[in-house]
């Protein structure tokens, strides 16, 4: 009798872990998203062309100050919180890997923008990496996360 029960809980418990894993399947499944997501479905938001020149306008700027490798022109490109984030460390690093950064960003491309906001996709060394750049007060762009 005792085992009768004994095995009863067992399939209870069993029936309860299988429950528990079909659940996290589920959410697993419903939350992820694919690696290999093709950007060609994010709409178009009317009125974004007129911003375009000038946040290739920014960008340029951008890929110039880092080819250049002069700490104080990059500085120059960043937002003001961009600049206290990584101003400091700028000083820090090896100019070619600025210059190497710089060369790197002329294989950007215009992913995402509003009003406010625009993100480039860049390849360095085979891979593929994201800037951001924000609008300014003074209608500029800079260079916001990199």
């Amino acid at each position: 009798m005792k085992s009768t029960i004994l095995f009863f809980k067992r399939i209870f418990i069993l029936k309860y872990f299988i429950l528990g894993i079909s659940i996290a399947f589920l959410i697993n499944m419903s939350g992820s998203c694919s690696k290999d997501n093709d950007d060609s479905d994010i709409p178009d938001i009317p009125g974004n062309d007129i911003e375009i020149p000038k946040i290739n306008e920014g960008a340029k700027a951008v890929e110039t100050a880092f080819i250049s490798g002069d700490v104080n022109a990059i500085k120059g490109i960043l937002t003001d919180n961009a600049e206290e984030l990584y101003g400091t460390g700028l000083t820090q690093v090896n100019k070619n890997h600025l210059v190497k950064l710089g060369e790197a960003l002329k294989s950007r491309n215009l992913k995402v923008n509003s009003d406010l906001y625009a993100e480039y996709n860049y390849t360095k060394d085979g891979i593929t990496y994201t800037i951001a750049m924000a609008k300014q007060d003074d209608g500029s762009w800079k260079l916001m996360r990199f």
